[in-house]
């Protein structure tokens, strides 16, 4: 049967992906001293752990959907998108300008402003 022993790879698959996210939580918690902080600010850390949660759990959407909502449409309005567009159209011209003054100098010609 061909389905065991694909299923036995994706066990050994499944055990190294752990593995190796234990190691990376390891290295974590080595690195920001994690046992130490807990020992002397225990409340500090479950308030982060908590923040962490609460933001990774969508719990700031809900605030902030009416301001993501509100800056689209002012960046998606039609005069910003044509103030952006003429923005875009001046850094090109200056940086066309800036790059044929520098080949003119580079060939010995004068400056031009």
């Amino acid at each position: 049967m061909a389905g065991m022993g694909e299923m036995g790879d994706v066990n050994e698959t499944l055990r190294s992906v752990a593995e190796q996210a234990r190691d990376a939580w390891d290295r974590f918690a080595d690195q920001v001293e994690l046992e130490r902080r807990l020992r002397e600010n225990p409340m500090a850390v479950l308030g982060v752990a908590a923040a962490a949660g609460f933001v990774l759990g969508g719990g700031l959407w809900p605030v902030l959907r009416p301001f993501v909502r509100a800056a689209a449409r002012a960046a998606l309005s039609p005069a910003n998108l044509l103030a952006v567009g003429a923005a875009v159209g001046a850094l090109r011209a200056a940086g066309q300008r800036e790059e044929m003054n520098a080949g003119a100098e580079a060939e010995g010609g004068t400056e031009t402003h």
